[in-house]
């Protein structure tokens, strides 16, 4: 047995270095500078202003801001208003489900986001171009995950209802001399530079107490020579009033509960032509061209941050002070300060680990000290910063990828780590919360509830989990309860990190950790640190994870009547979606007799270019496939036939279903309610056919599946789950997957798929030639379709590259190998390879081309 890990004196020295400033994170602190946000958060944008894919919105970074750019949203062009309509939301979300991007603390309840009004705006109509945010939050009350934050009436939210204004053109017609709107707050007054305060006077407001400032806006002072022009939003989350029976006397909230939020965006709607055109006197034009993507309209946000209340807020705005910035500093060296915290929980917290991360252990220590050296060297420079940033946290995420659980962790029982009790579901459900549900105990080990374990992410190296049951899906409840709960999505998201090297590992959910307390499971806000020496004490909050599938006995139920194949061997069918009567008149859709229903799959009506046919594709051996080719028209009529002749805007992303419903029209694009016609149902249980497989091929490599979606029964007992290609597993042309990497044992009913792809380009086709399940890897076989021309092109030479999810896929008939930035090989491999790998920048060399690319 090897020794227990000693508290070096490094880590003496050091040990109080972050807790004595604010650190990012903790206790409610953030500082979202651009910096942070590159670091750690997750950005995206929301599906709006993607009518057109050459003006589709993208973001970037630029300097100190976060910029980006808005994408056509109505595809009709309006002079009189100014153009185009564009649109788009940026969004700021967890990285785990349920863990929230900030979570708001008394400490420092004060949420503040810094922005730029909308700039090359046309809008000619005030009010045409306007700003607004928004929340999501990880529901206090109900559990739910990332739900809207209601308004006055739905939970004593704070008098905006989920949406609130900022910024709305007033007179757009008149710039500045940087081409800069005049614009108004949303206030009363609707002028263009005063602040708008909400604040419980009265002490009529939904807001607890009287004297409590809700929202603050306030334009900064902006000159004619600076670039930008900023609006500074203040949410007091002090304020929302806790309308639960169990509220302290304070009656605040946040008081009694942390607030998750777990997304933020910022919504913009303007308008613009996406052409540049000079004119004459006469307003004849005498030269036009397309727009870059830097002349379409665009948003900004600096920075977002907590404050200890709203008068720190307002006393921040000064010049001196840089407009609520602070002092100037790299804020690598705020990142910086939040990785040496986090590696400092972790140095103090496994002293008692025993097992193969020894040398990561000691690694991580010596990269610790260094890197804290950089951190208190005066004049460090912005690279010495990144650099110690990038060391630890990969120390950090090599040594987590010694604690973790094993990554072939499906099917297990969670038991004590004495070996005494397991956790099991209770027979009897109760209500807590919104949720009703099988209450998680301790109890006799053969009474072990098993549990499939989905992996839903991982955040510097620690796997994050779903847990699903025959019964359920378990959730948490606010005061840290674990339910077994029938029929929701609302996933609990645990973590395990073992914590002695001998397979006794801690079990944490959302803000809590788990230990045994006699024969009860309780919730604890944080991990106790025990010393090298107090091993036996830390053995209660420690738990084994066991294998269960072997025990698993289905029933004659549970083994039959289950999903075996599409084949698309048989004959094409009408689309039943492509014709009908209306008030007693036969109509047909313009798409009639151009796309066919293959095995029950059928054009995707939300994506009207989408076309399902029957085609052959030839085998490497060179004989004929029956196939469903999937493909994009290159015109279509709108969904409902009051426009036609629509034109395709290339690349573009076709999709199919199968799937019926409770239809209003025959031309619906969903049913009403989500009910759908179950003669379209399916039945999985992975612990029978434990694998789905699918052999398919583009005639483009940048073709890919985007998802592969299976829907439950209205008020069914499984969840919803979607496959992606980038996460399969290849056999030639056959990817496969585990899907007990998804759901859970047991039979489950699903009565819609649906399969959305990416990566069209005009004439491009989607060829599949089945899709199956399988009891193991063996039975699955390795079958391909005959290489074409289009299979190997390349940019002018025999290589080709692109990205799917964290994939790279190289297409070459060369020998090649794939590097990190440094030089690290990662893949070696010869001809054509998808490799999964970290996030990162990597360089793919073949045949003596080479070929950057980024993993996000």
């Amino acid at each position: 047995m090897r020794l227990r890990h000693l508290l070096g004196a490094s880590l003496l020295c050091y040990a109080g270095m972050s807790g004595a400033r604010d650190v990012h994170g903790v206790n409610g602190y953030y500082n979202w500078t651009t910096a942070q946000m590159q670091s750690g958060v997750n950005i995206s944008l929301d599906n709006n202003g993607k009518k057109w894919a050459q003006w589709n919105p993208s973001f970037g970074f630029e300097g100190d801001y976060l910029r980006w750019i808005l994408g056509v949203n109505n595809t009709a062009l309006e002079p009189a208003k100014g153009g185009f309509q564009f649109r788009s939301g940026i969004k700021f979300n967890e990285q785990v489900s349920g863990a929230g991007f900030m979570t708001m603390r008394p400490e420092y309840p004060v949420f503040v986001c810094k922005m730029s009004i909308p700039r090359h705006s046309e809008a000619a109509q005030p009010g045409n171009s306007n700003t607004w945010i928004s929340f999501r939050w990880n529901n206090p009350y109900t559990g739910k995950v990332n739900d809207p934050m209601p308004n006055d009436g739905g939970g004593g939210f704070w008098g905006f209802k989920e949406k609130l204004d900022v910024v709305k053109s007033h007179c757009p017609w008149s710039k500045d001399a940087l081409g800069r709107d005049s614009i108004y707050l949303y206030n009363a007054a609707r002028e263009d530079s005063t602040l708008s305060i909400r604040i419980n006077d009265k002490g009529t407001s939904p807001t607890p107490q009287k004297g409590d400032t809700v929202w603050y806006m306030k334009r900064l002072p902006v000159t004619e020579d600076q670039e930008r022009c900023e609006i500074l939003v203040a949410i007091n989350f002090a304020s929302i009033l806790d309308s639960s029976s169990v509220a302290l006397p304070s009656r605040r909230l946040i008081d009694r509960v942390p607030i998750r939020l777990s997304e933020f965006t910022v919504n913009c709607i303007s308008r613009s032509d996406t052409m540049y055109v000079e004119t004459d006197e006469n307003g004849d034009t005498i030269f036009s061209r397309a727009k870059t993507r830097d002349e379409l309209p665009y948003m900004e946000v600096k920075w977002l941050k907590t404050f200890p209340s709203m008068d720190a807020v307002v006393k921040s705005l000064t010049a001196e002070n840089n407009w609520g910035d602070g002092e100037k500093a790299d804020p690598q060296k705020d990142v910086l300060n939040t990785a040496l915290y986090e590696a400092e929980k972790i140095i103090k917290g496994f002293q008692n680990y025993m097992g193969d991360a020894d040398e990561a252990y000691a690694a991580l220590k010596e990269v610790h000290a260094k890197a804290d050296g950089v951190y208190n060297k005066a004049d460090a420079t912005t690279e010495e910063y990144l650099s110690a940033i990038e060391e630890v946290n990969a120390a950090v995420a090599e040594f987590y990828s010694y604690v973790n659980p094993a990554e072939d962790l499906v099917y297990n029982y969670i038991r004590t780590s004495d070996g005494s009790v397991s956790l099991y579901a209770l027979s009897d459900e109760v209500t807590k919360d919104t949720y009703t549900g099988y209450p998680l105990a301790l109890g006799a080990n053969e009474s072990a509830t098993p549990l499939t374990f989905v992996p839903v992410g991982e955040s510097n190296g620690q796997l994050a989990y779903n847990l699903k049951g025959k019964d359920g899906v378990v959730v948490q409840c606010t005061d840290g309860t674990l339910l077994m709960v029938k029929g929701t999505d609302d996933a609990a998201t645990f973590t395990f990190a073992d914590r002695d090297g001998y397979g006794s590992f801690d079990m944490k959910c959302g803000s809590f950790y788990y230990y045994k307390s006699g024969y009860e499971l309780k919730p604890v806000k944080e991990f106790p640190e025990f010393s090298s020496e107090d091993y036996d004490s830390m053995i209660p909050y420690c738990f084994l994870i066991e294998d269960a599938l072997g025990s698993y006995n289905p029933t004659d139920d549970e083994k039959t009547g289950l999903f075996e194949a599409w084949e698309f061997n048989g004959e094409a069918e009408d689309d039943p979606s492509t014709k009908g009567t209306i008030n007693g008149a036969e109509l047909v859709m313009g798409e009639h007799g151009q796309t066919f229903m293959l095995d029950g799959w059928r054009m995707q009506r939300w994506r009207m270019w989408s076309r399902v046919n029957k085609d052959t594709y030839k085998d490497a051996e060179g004989e004929d496939l029956q196939c469903l080719k999937l493909t994009a028209a290159d015109t279509y009529d709108s969904f409902d036939g009051t426009s036609l002749g629509n034109v395709t805007t290339y690349p573009t992303s076709p999709s199919m279903r199968r799937e019926g419903g409770v239809f209003t029209n025959f031309y619906d694009r969903d049913p009403e309610g989500g009910v759908r016609d179950e003669s379209c149902m399916i039945s999985l249980n992975p612990g029978v056919r434990r694998y789905i497989a699918m052999k398919c091929k583009g005639t483009n490599p940048e073709i890919t599946v985007d998802k592969f979606n299976f829907l439950q029964q209205v008020n069914g007992l499984n969840s919803e789950f979607a496959l992606s290609l980038s996460d399969a597993e290849m056999k030639g042309d056959v990817y496969y997957w585990d899907l007990l990497r998804y759901i859970g044992v047991g039979k489950t009913n699903y009565v819609g798929q649906f399969m959305s792809t990416a990566g069209f380009q005009q004439g491009d086709a989607l060829y599949i030639d089945w899709i199956r399940t399988y009891e193991t890897v063996d039975d699955i076989p390795s079958e391909s379709f005959a290489t074409g021309v289009r299979d190997v092109q390349a940019d002018g030479g025999g290589l080709k590259v692109f990205v799917t999810g964290r994939t790279i896929n190289v297409f070459t008939s060369e020998s090649g190998a794939i590097y990190t930035v440094d030089g690290t090989c990662v893949s070696e491999f010869e001809g054509t390879v998808h490799e999964t790998v970290r996030p990162g920048i990597y360089i793919v060399r073949a045949d003596g081309m080479v070929k950057k690319v980024l993993v996000k």
